[in-house]
């Protein structure tokens, strides 16, 4: 039975991936005016072969199978025999009688994988129609990639310029209006230099059915993801034989035996542990592990060696979002402490109405008023502690004791607000504010604990 070929998404590809980082809408129309002005030979098919660092030239003439035939893509982690059809500037209309013969051509290629459509122009329908069924018919996987994205993927991987659309020159790193490429920086690697990665944490989850570890993996951000697959290998294969457990019960009853579960989570750096963002994660279930103690998979996008690897595709975006609202050591403070005073003076102000209305120095009516009166300043210094800024690591500790009283002091009002009113009895609520008064003493301590650690 011949393999069905799909429509593949652009990001699937892997050389191609960082084109998520740039937004459809930050695409004008005078980019894409521009964009329309490339030249196939001397500026589409060297900007690809450069973000797919394929050196080798197709010799172009009658004999030519295709512009670019590379084995230089890889989609979720399998190479791919890709084939690419360009339409440069001279091509503002690409309709079936343009690209029939290139299709033609295609299908003599053999154990193809992929194929590529790429036009600066207009694509007609008829054009697209028969792309398709020549890649259905070769049993293909196929891309077409018009002029928006075209411009997106030449902006991300920084051949063209985000303000114009226009080629960077390569020697002066600027386009023709004059706007400066960034330079980037310099990562230098030794040729024979070994992976490096630091298991920051090993964790023994096994139960009477199965051994099992979970591990917390850092790897360095420049690696591409054919490292992270080696070290995801590397890794599982050690932990397979570790003999780390966390009691002797346990110890007892797995002694030697190879593990049957490892699950492994990888990151880049702190900030992506302490924001549970993985770059992805990855787990090995021992194929002879019976059914009932066999945990779920993750229900990954990739499969290696019986290792089941799911990438976050949203990796990028969340580390922009989580960088753009972090805030300094000081910031976090400030904003923290100015809520934090406030908030701890009403409770302490509330404890002691409380205590004058359980020992009838004041009604449970005069009391309630109280609460209610201090309610919307509570209640606004609350949804205040939700814009302080994301804490530095130092921070994380503190912030988070910080958050949990907050929580805890909104509780107190919120028992005998309008709607507490209504939702609990009397015996109820006072219970609720009893056991609410010991746990913000306790996040008292837990506070003045993380406090001492910040300095």
């Amino acid at each position: 039975m011949s393999k069905m070929g799909r429509l593949i998404k652009i990001h699937e590809i892997e050389e191609f991936s960082e084109i998520k980082t740039i937004q459809k809408a930050s695409i004008s129309k005078l980019i894409l005016s521009n964009i329309r002005n490339l030249d196939e030979k001397r500026e589409l098919e060297p900007f690809l072969r450069e973000i797919l660092y394929d050196p080798n030239e197709t010799p172009h003439g009658p004999t030519e199978m295709a512009d670019i035939l590379t084995t230089k893509v890889n989609v979720s982690g399998e190479k791919k025999l890709t084939a690419f059809v360009l339409k440069g500037k001279s091509f503002q209309r690409v309709s079936s009688r343009n690209i029939t013969h290139q299709f033609a051509r295609l299908r003599r290629i053999p154990s193809l994988d992929l194929i590529i459509l790429i036009a600066v122009g207009n694509i007609q329908d008829d054009a697209q129609m028969d792309f398709i069924q020549t890649a259905t018919d070769a049993g293909c996987d196929y891309l077409i990639i018009d002029t928006h994205d075209l411009a997106r993927l030449f902006i991300a991987y920084e051949k063209i310029c985000p303000k114009d659309g226009l080629p960077y020159n390569e020697k002066i790193g600027t386009c023709k209006n004059g706007h400066v490429r960034d330079k980037g920086i310099t990562i230098e690697m030794e040729a024979r230099e070994e992976i490096k990665y630091t298991i920051l944490s090993q964790k023994d989850v096994s139960h009477t059915g199965a051994k099992r570890y979970s591990a917390t993996i850092l790897l360095d951000r420049h690696y591409p993801k054919e490292v992270i697959r080696t070290t995801i290998q590397e890794v599982t294969k050690k932990l397979k034989y570790s003999n780390y457990y966390r009691n002797e019960r346990v110890k007892f009853r797995w002694g030697k035996t190879p593990a049957h579960v490892i699950w492994l989570f990888i990151a880049h750096d702190v900030e992506d542990i302490q924001n549970v963002n993985w770059v992805c994660q990855a787990c090995w279930i021992d194929p002879s592990l019976p059914v009932d103690v066999r945990p779920l998979g993750l229900g990954g996008n990739e499969s290696l060696d019986g290792i089941e690897i799911l990438w976050n595709d949203s990796y990028k975006a969340r580390k922009e979002f989580f960088e753009k609202y972090r805030g300094s050591k000081e910031e976090v403070l400030e904003s923290t402490n100015s809520i934090l005073n406030e908030m701890i003076n009403l409770a302490k102000l509330v404890i002691k109405y409380f205590e004058g209305y359980k020992q009838g120095k004041i009604t449970e009516e005069k009391f309630i008023s109280k609460m209610q009166e201090m309610e919307s300043n509570v209640v606004e210094l609350y949804d205040n502690s939700g814009n302080i800024p994301f804490p530095p690591p130092d921070c994380e500790d503190y912030d988070q004791a910080c958050q949990s009283i907050f929580a805890t002091i909104h509780n107190m009002f919120l028992y005998y607000s309008k709607r507490g009113l209504e939702i609990w009895s009397k015996p109820n609520r006072d219970w609720l504010m009893q056991s609410t008064i010991k746990r913000f003493y306790k996040d008292l301590d837990r506070i003045r604990f993380e406090e001492s650690k910040l300095h």
